[in-house]
């Protein structure tokens, strides 16, 4: 049986690197509204260096087939996978865009460190974690900011320079304890006074939820990290939220009013790239099952 396991291996290895050359995504330019670029972005995926499936190089890929301009890769307590990801993407194309990130993780708070090139410390006071991002230059996003987190991040808040608004949670029916009214409250709340939280949509994508489920609309200058930070940092930020509101800079969002935009996400599924990507699909699914039949025998 050692030579037709053999051919079996062969015709899975075709598959699997006629797979990864066929496999490419162009993202589309980004539409303009208003003098500005719209860049459609997750601020949120983490990879399988924590508790997510993919690698950060099959996380670029995934952003791509999803027509992402930008992803923030945004690992429990780490940078050098978010690093990984972003020379990827350099390497490989112009877009997405790939923001280095960490969620920055403990039992009382999850809060977003983005356009970092340190790890961030986790502490149980929150407060050397924001000095040490914005040491960095970079920007604190409360990540999933529901009722449990908000003892530590209310107190905090106006010196917090984003929040989720928009997040998965708002699509489960059992919700145990996650309530996605949390989250547009305490957007609402940050933004009654003279400080404002730029609106974020993320889809913390581990596995099950699709990246880029739901996304923030970046009103930039160019498809920069330096462009995207600095509108984040203007808070020129819309997100949609289940129903179809927008959130986010008033300016913006009257803007899309006068000039409708149609964020993603876009189709997932897969289609041949010619007759030669399937035949070589099929050839390496063939393989994989013949792999796993020869080898009971």
């Amino acid at each position: 049986m050692r030579a037709p396991w053999l051919v079996a291996a062969g015709c899975f290895a075709l598959g699997l690197v006629g797979g990864t050359l066929f496999d490419r995504r162009d993202v589309a330019a980004p539409a303009r509204r208003g003098g500005w670029l719209v860049l459609e972005g997750d601020f949120h995926a983490h990879t399988r260096f924590s508790d997510g499936f993919l690698s950060p190089p099959e996380l670029v890929l995934h952003a791509r087939r999803r027509g992402l301009h930008v992803l923030a890769v945004t690992e429990h307590n780490l940078v050098f996978p978010a690093k990984i990801a972003r020379w990827f993407a350099r390497a490989t194309g112009a877009l997405p865009v790939v923001i280095v990130g960490e969620e920055v993780t403990t039992a009382g708070y999850h809060v977003h460190g983005i356009g970092l090139e340190r790890a961030v410390v986790p502490t149980r006071d929150i407060g050397p974690v924001i000095d040490a991002v914005h040491a960095q230059g970079g920007l604190v996003i409360a990540a999933h900011p529901t009722r449990r987190f908000w003892p530590t991040l209310v107190p905090v808040r106006d010196r917090i320079d984003g929040a989720e608004v928009m997040h998965p949670i708002a699509y489960q029916t059992s919700r145990g304890g996650w309530r996605w009214e949390d989250l547009r409250d305490y957007y609402v709340d940050g933004n009654r006074g003279a400080h404002r939280l730029t609106a974020i949509g993320a889809s913390d994508y581990h596995f099950f939820s699709p990246l880029g489920l739901c996304r923030t609309l970046v009103f930039a200058r160019e498809a920069s990290e330096a462009s995207v930070m600095d509108a984040l940092r203007a808070g020129r930020t819309v997100v949609y939220d289940r129903a179809g509101h927008a959130w986010g800079d008033p300016a913006m969002v009257a803007l899309l009013e006068r000039e409708p935009y149609q964020p993603g996400p876009r189709d997932d599924g897969y289609r041949a790239r010619g007759w030669l990507d399937g035949v070589l699909r099929v050839l390496g699914w063939l393989g994989a099952i013949g792999m796993v039949v020869l080898r009971r025998r």
